[in-house]
């Protein structure tokens, strides 16, 4: 059961618990009250008769007088007073009496003679031929003798009364149950709305969804519980960022890192089968280990200085650095691969020193040169050129369409997919090659026209140049 259910239950079962507590009472209440108020009447008519009989009959009668005027003249005064519900009795014998009843079959042992002294006076309910009956009776002395006085009322229509009104009152607290019931339910409903947007945002959370915020604008606990859940879900989130960006960034590195070391590898590998399978000189095959250590070192250096650029995110340690020293490394780096594909290099610089780390400084242009010699068909020339504060790399290639011009340094973006499914490619060339210009405070400008070519400019800041 839902939590708004169980306290409309709830509320329901208060309220109709404290209708019937209240209408009971009320109901007693009133019929007490009516009841009351015919038996003070009763009181009141039984004093009233009693005192005007008696007097009147002190007055015109004596003690002297024979029994039968005394008879003769109790019953007349008795009957100057008398009304629809008087009786008259001595000694068990009906005097006078209007009501439709014998007297003598129904008023009770408790208004007989002995048990009624001068002057008191009783009143009691009882039920005759099923209707209601009220009795009041007192005992007088008039003359020496000894009399009853009753007032007998059919009170069957106050009962009706409170019947209909207890069956109005039943109804009306029926309808006001119902009534209480559906606000109830509404007004709960309404109240928990909020505890359900919180509920659905939860969930929508817990599939992923970690944007989501409850939108509740209250100020009760139900506002404090929502701006503590976003509070919750902002801090959440930042971890889920911070993880996912050092999840990236370590995908980037060890994609980076696996992709910058083909280029080293090739040539070891080169380097290794010419020392395996040629017949070299001493010298030659110094050289060649020569080279292969130069090309272990450069992965050291690689390794660790992509770690901190692209995992640790940490400054970079520039040096002043000879252009013309860096260009020849790289135009030695890659001159199998160029000379493999048939794409002459052609360098130009015009720069003396630039503040660099030479190390990525190396891997970005090798990365600028491969995929220039990957866009060229053979033949076509590849050019590397220092000149005012910036280094570019041109080629004449396939160039790359303007929609893509702007994606294309976002990593594992690739132009022709086709390269992904060959294995030529990982998309991941440009995007280091923004990393490390970026690193360098140096912009990085792409400009290119399908089957025109690209050049690709790594712009430096004036005071980089020595």
């Amino acid at each position: 059961m839902k939590l708004w259910q169980k306290i409309s239950l709830l509320s329901v079962c208060v309220l109709l618990a404290v209708m019937i507590v209240s209408s009971v009472m009320l109901l007693t209440y009133a019929r007490d009250s009516i009841l009351s108020l015919n038996i003070e009447q009763a009181h009141s008519r039984q004093s009233s008769l009693i005192s005007s009989f008696t007097e009147m009959a002190k007055y015109y009668l004596n003690e002297d007088d024979s029994p039968v005027v005394k008879a003769s003249g109790v019953k007349y005064c008795f009957e100057r007073f008398a009304d629809e519900t008087s009786v008259l009795m001595r000694d068990g014998e009906i005097l006078y009496s209007s009501i439709i009843f014998d007297p003598s079959e129904f008023l009770p042992p408790v208004f007989i003679d002995d048990l009624l002294s001068a002057g008191d006076s009783q009143v009691i309910l009882t039920e005759i031929s099923d209707r209601n009956i009220l009795i009041g009776g007192s005992s007088v002395i008039v003359l020496g003798d000894r009399y009853n006085v009753y007032t007998v009322k059919d009170i069957t229509g106050v009962y009706n009364d409170i019947a209909k009104l207890t069956w109005r009152f039943v109804a009306i607290s029926t309808v006001s149950i119902i009534v209480g019931a559906v606000l109830i339910v509404l007004l709960v409903r309404g109240a928990t709305k909020p505890l359900m947007t919180l509920k659905k945002t939860t969930r929508r959370i817990a599939v992923g969804e970690y944007g989501q915020r409850v939108d509740i604008r209250t100020s009760d606990e139900a506002g404090e519980l929502a701006k503590d859940f976003n509070d919750m879900a902002e801090a959440v989130q930042s971890h889920i960022d911070q993880l996912n960006e050092t999840a990236q960034r370590q995908q980037e590195f060890i994609g980076g890192l696996t992709h910058e070391l083909k280029t080293p590898m090739a040539s070891m590998v080169l380097h290794t089968d010419t020392l395996l399978t040629a017949d070299l000189t001493s010298a030659e095959a110094r050289n060649s280990l020569i080279h292969l250590h130069e090309q272990c070192l450069w992965m050291e250096r690689l390794s660790q200085k992509l770690l901190k650029l692209i995992t640790l995110e940490q400054d970079l340690q520039l040096n002043p650095e000879r252009i013309k020293g860096l260009f020849d490394d790289v135009q030695d780096s890659m001159a199998e691969t160029l000379s493999e594909r048939n794409t002459p290099l052609i360098v130009d610089c015009e720069i003396d020193t630039i503040t660099i780390d030479y190390d990525l400084m190396k891997s970005l242009l090798i990365n600028l040169i491969d995929n220039a010699s990957k866009a060229s068909t053979p033949g076509q020339d590849i050019s590397l050129r220092a000149h005012n504060n910036s280094i570019e790399v041109s080629d004449q290639g396939s160039g790359i369409p303007p929609e893509d011009i702007s994606r294309v340094t976002d990593a594992f973006y690739m132009v022709d997919r086709s390269r992904a499914k060959t294995g030529s490619g990982s998309g991941l060339g440009l995007a280091l090659v923004k990393r490390i210009a970026d690193a360098h405070r140096a912009e990085l400008i792409i400009d290119s026209e399908p089957l025109v070519g690209t050049t690709v400019r790594v712009v430096f800041n004036e005071n980089s140049i020595c």
